[in-house]
């Protein structure tokens, strides 16, 4: 803030404007807040919730199984169309990936995600991007992606000091990170007003979230949002 008088600061994922003051050390008083409703059409990007079963550390051994059977379907459903699968975690990925087998699938690691991304946007083949760090910075406009999949609520890694403190410090912070993440997710695919992206909401866990957390959620996402 000290290169400037005035700092212009554009997001569409601020959610509550006191969270936001208090993440930048900042007063409300020294700020103003304009919002605007999303441009981009509800019925070119419907969100989707289909439980395949809850994927907290206590249940997810005995939900990938399903979960791999429901991406199936919804890969069939988008046959001839690219996409992306949200995993949230190398070890949804890797289930997916091996119990799967489809040609269409994607999948990185930690030292080649740009090349796999790079791959999936000159191939002319209908690839399917499967990723556990893809939810932000990457731009699938148009036919990069006509479908996503959220396979878990990204709730932030709890092992993390820093979460931690944060979490300690701010109660509302842990519920922020996860709407924000979901969001990014949810934005990965519809880049314009003329695209169109379909996204499926897999964890049943999000119907919990979602009823705890709805004051988080822009009415945008809220109007797209089948539950």
């Amino acid at each position: 803030f000290r290169c400037g008088k005035k700092v212009l600061m554009l997001s569409a994922t601020i959610l509550n404007k006191k969270a936001f003051c208090d993440n930048l050390g900042i007063t409300e008083e020294e700020c103003a807040f304009i919002s605007i409703p999303s441009p981009f059409p509800t019925e070119n990007r419907p969100i989707m919730f289909f439980p395949a079963g809850k994927m907290s550390a206590s249940h997810i051994d005995n939900t990938l199984p399903k979960l791999a059977t429901m991406v199936t379907a919804i890969l069939e459903e988008h046959k001839g169309q690219k996409g992306i699968i949200h995993c949230h975690s190398y070890k949804i990925a890797k289930y997916l990936k091996n119990n799967i087998r489809s040609k269409r699938i994607l999948i990185h690691n930690s030292e080649n995600r740009d090349q796999v991304l790079e791959k999936h946007i000159k191939s002319k083949n209908d690839t399917v991007l499967l990723s556990p760090s893809m939810s932000e910075g990457v731009d699938l406009k148009q036919d990069l992606s006509r479908f996503q999949i959220l396979c878990k609520v990204p709730y932030p890694y709890l092992g993390d000091k820093l979460v931690r403190k944060k979490m300690n410090k701010w109660k509302w912070w842990y519920s922020l990170q996860t709407a924000k993440t979901i969001l990014q997710a949810v934005g990965r695919s519809v880049r314009s007003k003329d695209d169109t992206a379909a996204t499926y909401i897999l964890d049943a866990d999000f119907d919990r979230f979602y009823n705890s957390n709805r004051n988080l959620f822009p009415k945008t996402f809220k109007e797209c949002l089948k539950i």
